[in-house]
Parts: C-alpha cells; structure tokens; sequence
C-alpha cells in the first residue's frame, strides 16, 4: 500500500498563503460593462477580490486538510508508526484550528460584500476592501504556528515506506551496529542505506526490493532494514527503537536476526542474546513467524567467539549464515535460502 501520507505536500506560511491570495485577487478583473457608472465599477472590482482573496484561501486550507489523511482510517502500521513520530493529537487538534477559521473566512466575505453594496463613492469601496484584507491577514497570521507545525511534522510521516500488504516482508533485526544495514544494502535494492561506523546510524525504517527469479516467475520480496533495538524494557525505549518494534509486530513474514560475535559493535554477546529471545519470544506469533541468525563480522570473529555464541544459543553450524556484510561473503547463502523458501 503506498504511504498515506506521500500526498502530504509542502505546507505554506501564513505570509506565503497570503501572498498567493492577494496578488491573485489584485490581478483579478470584474466583467463590468464600459458604460456602468463608476460607483457600479468599484463596486463590483473590490467585490471581486475579496472573493478571489477569500476563495483562494479557503481553497489552499482544504488541500492542506485533504491531503492529511483520517488517522483512524489507514492500516494499522502506519497508524501506529504515525503514533511514535509525531503527537496524534497534536495533529487533529490543529487541523481542526485550521478547520475552523473557514467559516469566519466566508463570515467576512457576506459581510464586506454586503457593505460594498451599500457604498455611495468609489473611494469608499477600496478603503472596504483594505479592511477586509486586514481582517483576513490577521486571522491567517494567527494560524502561522499551526502551519509550521504541519510543514515540520510531514517530512517525517512522508519518509514511511510504502508496504505492500501481499509481497512479503522480511525485517532484518538486531542490536545497533552489528550490520544490519550492510545487509539490507547487498542484498536489496536499496543503495541509499547509510552505513556509518557508530550505533544508531539508521533512525528510520527503510525498505528495500529483492527480485528472486522462479521456475515460471518473478517472485519480488521486501527487505525491511531497522533502526538497532536495545535490552530494555518497552518503557524505556526511544521513538526510533519502537520503529523497529513495531515493524516486527505487524509486518515481518520472516525475521534475519543479526549477531555481532565480537565487541565491535559496543554491545556484549550476552545482550544481544536477551534481545535474540525477547523478539523469539515476543513477535514470532507462535512459531508461525521464522527467525533466520546470521552471525555477521566473519572477517573480525574469532573461533573461539563464534563458538560461544553457538553454545550460548544452542546452534550447529547449519543453523545459521556466517557472513561479512562488508564484502558481501555468504550473503548468496541467505539469497538461496530465501529462493528456496518464496519460489
């Protein structure tokens, strides 16, 4: 499903709104007969552009609006990963404040229009219509808040990947730093992961492809990288941890879990084993969702620190995929393994 947010487009100030509405309303004309008198003239220009000024924003507030869809309406993993980036409530709150001065908008439009009708000279009517562009700037200006609020937020809510709920997802998993997103860039289509020699470089979901040519067709599968979790408890978890947790509740077919054997990463062996079983245990729904291990940093293990971490776990050799994220070694074992497993 593409993001429902990927319509969320740029949200302009209150100057910038503004500034649309009013060089359109100055530019526009009214259809006057050459040989109506002037006060009809002035009455029916400045009658235009209030309606013009008023029209065009009203119209730019709606496409604000529109373009935000219902949060309680979309799937549940955009809503809930919505829910971790930004303050739902926060959002509806101010979208109803934007909802709101609609009104008073057509409110001043019946009300000035009704005071051009009654003026006895054109001068009369422009000082009408300064009025009302005065009355209207204050109560855009007022909303400027409300509009850089939206503006900043849609950024993040953009960056959701788009799912699609009947291709499978395979979520690759583990502490900060031990490879992921190596991984995720050798194997998938997406070259843009950033990999960086210190934890928390991913801060973000980030979704990638893998065409996996079959017997009779292409199978395509989605490759989900995440940010690095930590052993602790839900509470204590950060908005970019619970990314992760939330992309192996809801969307992951198939969980690649990876383990740095060595202290490379920063982190002990012995954690990254606690959070190994807390996700077997937690989002594996009753073994009906596979975990995969790969043991990666082939090229900086020790024998010895891959056998501990094979006793630790109560793994054989062929129970799991020792790789080198880096060069790419072994990865072709995981991509036969997934041909096997989706073709």
């Amino acid at each position: 499903m593409k993001n429902p947010f990927d319509e969320f487009y740029h949200v302009p100030s209150s100057s910038e709104l503004l500034d649309i509405a009013f060089k359109r309303a100055m530019k526009s004309s009214a259809q006057v007969s050459k040989n109506a008198p002037i006060i009809i003239k002035a009455k029916k220009k400045e009658s235009k552009r209030i309606k013009v000024a008023i029209n065009a924003l009203i119209n730019r507030i709606l496409n604000i609006i529109k373009h935000v869809p219902i949060i309680d309406d979309i799937p549940d993993f955009y809503k809930e990963l919505a829910c971790i980036l930004v303050n739902i409530d926060e959002l509806k709150l101010t979208l109803g404040k934007l909802n709101g001065i609609l009104p008073v908008l057509s409110k001043i439009e019946r009300e000035y229009l009704n005071k051009l009708n009654r003026i006895e000279s054109p001068k009369e009517g422009d000082q009408l219509r300064r009025a009302a562009f005065g009355r209207i700037s204050s109560i855009i200006n007022k909303q400027n808040k409300n509009l850089e609020y939206l503006n900043n937020i849609r950024g993040r809510l953009r960056e959701i990947p788009s799912i699609d709920y009947t291709t499978p997802c395979i979520v690759v998993a583990g502490y900060p730093n031990v490879g992921k997103s190596s991984i995720v860039k050798n194997i998938s289509t997406n070259k843009k992961v950033e990999i960086q020699e210190y934890p928390f470089t991913t801060k973000k979901l980030a979704l990638g492809h893998l065409a996996i040519e079959g017997r009779f067709d292409t199978i395509k599968i989605q490759i989900m990288d995440t940010p690095g979790i930590l052993d602790r408890p839900i509470s204590r978890r950060n908005s970019i941890e619970l990314q992760a947790i939330l992309a192996l509740r809801l969307i992951s077919d198939l969980i690649l879990f990876i383990f740095d054997p060595t202290p490379a990463s920063g982190y002990t062996v012995d954690s990254q084993i606690k959070l190994f079983k807390e996700i077997k245990e937690n989002f594996t729904k009753e073994g009906k969702i596979e975990m995969i291990v790969v043991f990666n940093k082939k090229d900086l293990s020790s024998s010895s620190e891959i056998d501990y971490l094979k006793r630790k776990l109560s793994l054989r050799d062929e129970d799991l995929y020792l790789t080198n994220a880096l060069t790419g070694e072994n990865l072709d074992r995981i991509i036969d393994y997934l041909k096997n497993r989706y073709c």
